[in-house]
C-alpha cells in the first residue's frame, strides 16, 4: 500500500471520528448576537451634479449595522452615503468610533465600514452569513437602532417570501427577502438573524398606511456577491442584459407565433446590438426554464423574475457568458451573452458624489450623469436630444460621454443675453467634437481662437459665444463671487493644468 495514501487515509479517519466525537456548536444566542449589532451615525454633505464644487448643508442621520469580520461593519449604502464622518457605538462602546467607508454600492444599498480598534474587535464578534436564501417561514429577528430610543431594539416575525426586486438606488433589482417584523427608520443597515446567522440586512419597509409590518432585507446572496467584488477592488453591482420582452400569456400572440402549447417562454421586443431579434421566444437563460410570465424556478420551487437568472451569474475567465436559448421562425437555437453591468454605461453615476466638473467663465461643465438627469427633468425628451436612445441602453460605453451644462450660468457680464438650460449637451467647441469629458477638457484647453464658440444638441438653444480673454479675467472672479474652490475637479486637473 502507498504510503503516502495510507497517512492520508488515517489522518481522514482521525478527523472523521473527531468530529463525530466533538459536541454540535450551539447557535449564537440572542445576548451573543446582540454584542455584533452597533448604531451607525453620521454627517452628510451631500454634493449636487447641478453645484458639483460645493458641498450642501450638513445633515445628521442615524442607522444601524453588523460586525461580519474583525473589524468590518455592514451596513446599508444610504447610511454612508456622501458621509463626511461616520460614527459607531454600541452597548460595549464607552465612546462613539470614528470609522473609515471602505467600500460602498448604491445599486446594492450596501456599505461597508471598518475600525482598527482592538478593543472593538475583541467585544463585538462577526456574525457569519446565511449561505442560500432563508426558508418561507422562518423565524426572524430584526435588530437595529430605530427612532424612539436609543437602545438597542429586537423585533421578531417570520420570513414571508423573496423575490428580485428593486434593491438600491434607482430601483437597481436583487434578491429581496420580505418579513413581517417591524422595520422603521433607523433600523436601516441592522441584521436579520434566522437560526444565528445573519439571513439578510434591513433596508426598506413600507408605510403603515399601505400595509401593517412589511419590511425588506437584502439577500444574504447580494452582501457576498459584493464583499467578491471589493475583494477584487472593482465594484460593478448585479449583471443585467439589455433585451425589452413581453409575456407569451396571450392567445393570439401564440397563435401569430404558431407555438406548440408545451412552449413556453418570453417574446423579445427589441434588444440594442443583437444578437436578439424581434418575435424571438426565450425559453431558457443559463439552464432555467422561462415560463410565460417572464418567472423562472429557483431552489426547487421559488418563483422569481427572469432577470434574477442574469442578475446572480458572475463572470469569470472560465465563464465569460451565459446562456440563452431561443425559437426563432420554429426553429431552435442558442447565443452566449456577455453580460453587462451599468457602471459602463455611456449615462452613468457617481456613487461617491464626486462629479466631475469644469468652470471656464461662466460656463459649467460636467459628464451627463444619471444624477444629473434626475434633477433637471425630461426636458430633453422635447428638444431631439441625442441622449434618449443612451438612457435605457445598457451596453458598455467604450469611452464614450455626453458632455452636459451642469449649472445655470454663473453671473457675468460677459454672459449677457445668454441662457442655458442644466442637461443641455455641448455638441462642439469651435467646430471640434471630442468622445468624452477629458477630450472636452484637452480641446478647451488647448484653444488660442480669440473666440470660443460653444454648439449644442438640443433643438431651441442658441449658440454660445464668449471672447476668450474674457473668459480668463471673468473665472476668478466668478470663482470667488460662488465660493468655488478648485476650476476643475481633480479626476481631470492633470488635463486642465498640463503645460
Amino acid at each position: 500500500m502507498n504510503s503516502t495514501l495510507c497517512i492520508i487515509g488515517v489522518c481522514t479517519f482521525i478527523a472523521t471520528i473527531s468530529q463525530a466525537q466533538a459536541p454540535a456548536q450551539a447557535p449564537p444566542s440572542d445576548a451573543d448576537l446582540r454584542k455584533s449589532v452597533v448604531q451607525v451615525s453620521m454627517k452628510q454633505e451631500l454634493r449636487s451634479p447641478v453645484t458639483p464644487w460645493k458641498r450642501e448643508t450638513l445633515q445628521e442621520f442615524g442607522g444601524s449595522g453588523v460586525v461580519i469580520a474583525p473589524g468590518r461593519i455592514l451596513t446599508n449604502a444610504h447610511v454612508a452615503f456622501q458621509a463626511s464622518e461616520i460614527l459607531i457605538e454600541s452597548s460595549q462602546t464607552s465612546l462613539p468610533l470614528q470609522v473609515e467607508l471602505i467600500a460602498i454600492d448604491t445599486s446594492r444599498d450596501l456599505a461597508l465600514l471598518e475600525t482598527t480598534d482592538a478593543q472593538f474587535i475583541k467585544n463585538h464578534p462577526p456574525i457569519a452569513l446565511l449561505e442560500g436564501l432563508p426558508k418561507e417561514g422562518s423565524r426572524v429577528t430584526v435588530m437595529g437602532y430605530p427612532i424612539g430610543g436609543d437602545a438597542l431594539s429586537t423585533t421578531g416575525g417570520v420570513i414571508s417570501r423573496t423575490e428580485w426586486a428593486g434593491i438600491g438606488d434607482s430601483d437597481e433589482a436583487g434578491m429581496r427577502v420580505q418579513v413581517d417584523a417591524a422595520v422603521n427608520q433607523g433600523n436601516s443597515g441592522g441584521p436579520a438573524f434566522v437560526d444565528g446567522v445573519i439571513a439578510g440586512l434591513a433596508f426598506s419597509g413600507l408605510a403603515s398606511s399601505q400595509a401593517d409590518n412589511i419590511s425588506y432585507l437584502i439577500a444574504t446572496e447580494e452582501i457576498s456577491r459584493f464583499l467578491d467584488e471589493v475583494k477584487c477592488g472593482t465594484i460593478d453591482g448585479n449583471s443585467v442584459w439589455n433585451a425589452s420582452t413581453q409575456t407569451l400569456e396571450n392567445p393570439a400572440l401564440r397563435a401569430k407565433l404558431g407555438v406548440a402549447p408545451e412552449v413556453s417562454g418570453l417574446v423579445v421586443v427589441s434588444q440594442l446590438g443583437g444578437p436578439l431579434e424581434a418575435w424571438d421566444i426565450i425559453t431558457s437563460v443559463n439552464g432555467s426554464a422561462v415560463d410565460n410570465k417572464g418567472q423562472i424556478t429557483i431552489e426547487g420551487d421559488r418563483k422569481v423574475d427572469v432577470d434574477c437568472a442574469i442578475g446572480r451569474f458572475v463572470a469569470t475567465s472560465a465563464t465569460p457568458t451565459y446562456r440563452v436559448e431561443i425559437i426563432r421562425g420554429g426553429k431552435p437555437m442558442g447565443f452566449d451573452l456577455v453580460p453587462l453591468v451599468r457602471r459602463d454605461r455611456v449615462i452613468s453615476d457617481w456613487s461617491d458624489g464626486n462629479y466631475p466638473y469644469l468652470m471656464y467663465g461662466p460656463l459649467v461643465f460636467s459628464p451627463l450623469s444619471e444624477s444629473l438627469l434626475r434633477d433637471v427633468g425630461g426636458w430633453m425628451i422635447f428638444a431631439q436630444s441625442p441622449i434618449i436612445p443612451y438612457i435605457t441602453d445598457d451596453r458598455p460605453s467604450g469611452g464614450k460621454q455626453f458632455v452636459a451644462i451642469a449649472s445655470p450660468l454663473l453671473s457675468s457680464p460677459i454672459a449677457r443675453g445668454y441662457e442655458v438650460a442644466a442637461g443641455q449637451t455641448v455638441k462642439c467647441v469651435n467646430g471640434k467634437t471630442f468622445t468624452n469629458f477629458r477630450e472636452f477638457v484637452q480641446v478647451l484647453r488647448d484653444l488660442t481662437d480669440e473666440f470660443v464658440v460653444f454648439e449644442f444638441n438640443e433643438t431651441g438653444f442658441e449658440r454660445i459665444v464668449l471672447r476668450r480673454s474674457d473668459i480668463e479675467s471673468a473665472t476668478e472672479k466668478l470663482m470667488d463671487s460662488n465660493g468655488i474652490r478648485r476650476q476643475c475637479s481633480k479626476d481631470v486637473a492633470d488635463v486642465w493644468e498640463k503645460e
